[in-house]
């Protein structure tokens, strides 16, 4: 590294000194900039330079120089004289914060005239940006516990592969370019440059001759449409940016990064690739797994292309850091070496790029400190070390969290400790240690403490009890076990009693006939002869049918008599009644027959295999419909029961066949709303074709995503936002229709096989999936299922229902996403509220509380849906726009959409 010194400013500086008081005292003063990440062993300045120049004006000849010395200034032996040539040089790492700035006297002694020359050598120490490296902790480094010399290392490692997806399908596996110093010659590597930065990053540059193995196939892709350029952008599992991987070949395109400048990278023609990688936090405490994706045009077509990697933090051996463990450590007084970067962390009473400048300070060591976190009911050491200073007097002060309250003295002494058995929330607060050297100074530190939370697997007010949950219950600090749903007890070691199931085993099962139901969502397992959402349909056997014979023939009068009195007192009402209702349910078949006749499939071309879903009213059935193309798709097949046929049902499955339709003019429909392939009105039952969704509805795989985050930890975030995404653009697209859905919950969104989220059920989703969500009501005479906690104000206040009512359903879905498909409960009101006590409660400003997980600003979305007066809610397009600025920008309209 290059030396400023202003040699103009310095000789002037001297000839003036010899001319005009140094000629006698033989004085030289000289100034020397130098930069302070300086390797050790550099020369600041050869002192005979000056005296020469200034004995030239005043002594004919120069006498033989004997020795030079350092005699003064020399702070913690920064600088030495090189004895071989008597220059003065660098002998420790500088820091500019702690010292800028340095006067050296250096004694240069000449044998012939036994003269002594003082030059005192001003040294300004300049600033480096990013010097020296700080020692993060977050990404610190395992220390290997030996090192052979036969044995290449790197910081971190993988399986030695990238791992590669065109379009979500494996396309092959390529080598690791983070591992290519192990075998160099193969891959012709002519340069590389590598930088750990602070913030856990690795930036890496690399050269090649050419690309090899199965690299090959990049090359007239990387020549042709990417113009010598293709960049992937890299996220975590949780779709948080994680770096990015940039491919060049210069010869087309030789713009390297920003943050290669100044590298000296080779680029003298032989490398014609480059390999740009930059990762970003890189922390150690797990494995660390990424996913680059760019969008990439291949044969005339667009495609996704993906990398994925996995690396684990694992360190260097002792004294070495580096990517690849090649660099030596500075590190001394026992500091710790980081291995991304070399940085030193300095125990107590050391400074300095390499921890050995000694430093009086107060440091404050909590035992135990493997932990940020400390713990109610656990014992704690709190222990006041003064390094380099002379103790006078030593004094611990105590402040509660309360900033009101007087700062106290608990003990004056000697000893440096106290103790605090067991940790209570009463002993939060900020502690000081107030050190009084002899020389008088006051040197001082602080430590609080804020503990709230119980060690893992306890609860209590003093964190004493233990949990030992079982069935994938948790631990809460004051309740104790929460369980799962279909578990209670202590420890939620039993199962739900017969007839209850969900949370706590609060809620009881609607099952009939003696029949049993699921102690996780309440559905209903039905023996063999029964069927129907609630096992309430039982076939008759021989046995009965004795019994009817039996009884018909004992009482044949009697069933004549009823029938006959029975006929007489409705024949007037009740008979027009019913030949009204069913001449509505004849007309509204035949207008959706009328109307829908383009839609009409052929029942020999479905295939039906399984039913799917069953309900009071209706089946679906999965099936394959013979498209006119010639090939098979597979399709969910509604149809009405036929001893159900109501006019509610009648009117609810003319309306969805009606939606979809118009949804579908263009035969193309929309992303966001279930694909519609027709209807079958000629024969009996009558069917409705929708797409078949593999992952089945959105509440159901919520569910799935719930449990695995207890075992993995993963939330699939990002993923849950896409659906909402999803939903907000088929929203959208109805709003446009002017078409009202009036359910819009999780259960009626279906998730595809390519984590697309589709808005389904617009007719018959009460009754497909009948749960404890539906409340029965009373409308104009006729009981009607109705979502009641999914329901705007208006809709349960008046009936009415509007694309606004539609929007407040949609907060109470996006509740159900950032819940992880929990059934939502209002507080202060019953799990299944009626009409008037949800109103009552609404009224009173009662909204569904934020969920355990769920951000701020994501609540903050979700609670602009429930907004009383319907002109202020959102509409779906700036809903739409909201949740995406949630997203990273590179995600927005991606194709986890």
């Amino acid at each position: 590294m290059a030396l400023r010194t202003t040699f103009s400013s310095v000789l002037l500086l001297v000839q003036m000194l010899f001319v005009y008081g140094f000629q006698t005292h033989r004085n030289i003063s000289v100034l020397v900039e130098i930069p302070e990440d300086i390797s050790p062993g550099s020369t600041v300045v050869d002192p005979r330079d000056f005296v020469n120049a200034g004995v030239s004006l005043t002594e004919d000849k120069k006498a033989p120089l004997c020795s030079a010395n350092i005699t003064g200034g020399d702070y913690f032996g920064r600088f030495k004289v090189h004895a071989e040539n008597l220059t003065l040089t660098v002998a420790a790492p500088l820091d500019y914060e702690l010292t800028s700035r340095y006067n050296q006297t250096v004694d240069l002694t000449y044998t012939g005239n036994k003269s002594t020359w003082h030059v005192n050598v001003v040294i300004a120490v300049t600033d480096v940006s990013g010097y020296p490296p700080l020692y993060d902790k977050r990404c610190e480094t395992p220390v290997l516990p030996e090192r052979r010399q036969d044995k290449r290392y790197t910081v971190i490692s993988s399986d030695g592969y990238l791992h590669g997806f065109l379009d979500g399908k494996p396309v092959g596996t390529f080598s690791d370019p983070m591992l290519w110093n192990v075998n160099r010659e193969y891959y012709t590597i002519m340069d590389e440059y590598v930088i750990l930065k602070d913030g856990c990053s690795i930036k890496v540059l690399f050269g090649t001759t050419r690309l090899v193995g199965r690299q090959t196939f990049l090359r007239p892709w990387l020549e042709g449409p990417q113009n010598g350029r293709t960049e992937a952008l890299c996220n975590d599992r949780k779709g948080t940016d994680k770096g990015k991987i940039l491919l060049l070949d210069i010869s087309i395109d030789d713009k390297l990064p920003n943050w290669s400048q100044g590298s000296q990278f080779n680029m003298n023609g032989h490398v014609r690739y480059v390999w740009a990688i930059e990762l970003n936090g890189v922390w150690s405490s797990s494995s660390f797994w990424i996913r680059c994706n760019v969008d990439i045009t291949l044969f005339d077509a667009r495609a996704l292309a993906e990398i994925t990697a996995e690396y684990n933090v694992t360190g260097c051996p002792d004294g070495r850091y580096g990517l690849h463990c090649d660099k030596d450590c500075v590190c001394k007084n026992g500091a710790r070496c980081h291995g991304f970067n070399g940085a030193c962390e300095c125990r107590p009473g050391w400074r300095g790029r390499a921890c050995d400048i000694p430093w009086p300070e107060v440091v404050i060591v909590a035992t135990p400190g493997d932990s940020v976190v400390k713990y109610i009911g656990t014992n704690l050491t709190l222990t006041c070390l003064a390094p380099h200073i002379h103790v006078k007097n030593m004094t611990w002060l105590y402040q509660t969290e309360n900033e009101e309250t007087d700062t106290k003295i608990i003990e004056v002494a000697q000893n440096s400790s106290i103790n605090i058995q067991p940790i209570l929330e009463s002993v939060n607060g900020k502690y000081t240690c107030a050190v009084k050297a002899e020389d008088g100074k006051i040197f001082n530190a602080n430590f609080v403490l804020n503990a709230t939370e119980c060690p893992p697997n306890y609860h209590g007010k003093v964190c004493r009890q233990v949990c030992d949950c079982q069935h994938g219950g948790t631990c809460d600090r004051w309740e104790g076990c929460l369980c799962s749903p279909g578990r209670h007890g202590d420890r939620c070691e039993q199962t739900c009693a017969p007839g209850t199931f969900g949370l706590n085993c609060s809620m009881d099962c609607s099952c009939q006939n003696n029949a049993t139901c699921d102690a996780v969502n309440g559905s209903c397992i039905c023996t063999e002869g029964q069927s129907g959402e609630f096992c309430q349909i039982v076939s008759r056997n021989r046995n009965s049918q004795v019994v009817i014979v039996v009884l018909a023939s004992v009482l044949p009068t009697v069933v004549v008599i009823g029938c006959i009195v029975t006929g007489v007192l409705v024949k007037q009402g009740r008979r027009r009644t019913g030949k009204k209702e069913q001449t509505d349910v004849e007309l509204e078949v035949t207008s959706v027959m009328e109307t829908l006749s383009s839609w009409e499939a052929d029942k020999e071309d479905i295939r039906f295999e399984h039913m799917i879903g069953e309900g009071e009213f209706g089946h679906v059935v999965r099936g394959r419909l013979r498209v006119p193309q010639g090939y098979e798709v597979l399709v969910a097949a509604k149809s009405i029961r036929s001893d159900r046929m109501t006019a509610s049902a009648v009117r609810d499955f003319r309306r969805e066949m009606e939606i979809l339709a118009r949804i579908h003019e263009d035969k193309e429909g929309h992303p966001n709303v279930v694909k519609f392939y027709g209807v079958v009105t000629k024969s009996d039952p009558q069917y409705i074709l929708v797409e078949y969704a593999s992952n089945e509805d959105l509440r159901r795989y919520l569910w799935s995503v719930r449990e695995q985050c207890k075992t993995t930890g993963h939330t699939k975030l990002l993923e849950r936002l896409g659906f909402a995404c999803d939903v907000a653009c088929g929203l959208s697209e109805l709003a446009r229709l002017k078409i009202v859905h009036r359910d819009i919950a999780a259960r009626n969104v279906v998730i595809t096989d390519r984590k697309v989220a589709k808005i389904a059920d617009f007719g018959l989703s009460r009754d497909v999936y009948v749960s404890s969500a539906y409340a029965c009501t009373n409308q104009g005479g006729e009981e009607e299922l109705l979502p009641l906690k999914w329901m705007a104000v208006e809709s349960l206040r008046d009936g009415v229902y509007t694309c606004k009512s539609d929007v407040w359903s949609y907060g109470v879905l996006l509740w159900e996403i950032a819940s992880f498909g929990e059934e939502p409960r209002y507080a202060g009101g019953p799990m299944h509220p009626d009409v008037c006590t949800l109103l009552e409660l609404l009224k009173k400003g009662v909204r569904l509380q934020q969920p355990q997980k769920c951000s701020q600003p994501l609540y903050r979305i979700v609670r602009s849906c429930w907004i009383v007066d319907p002109s202020k809610r959102p509409t779906p397009e700036e809903l739409l726009r909201k949740i995406e600025q949630l997203m990273p920008p590179h995600l927005v309209n991606h194709h986890l959409r």
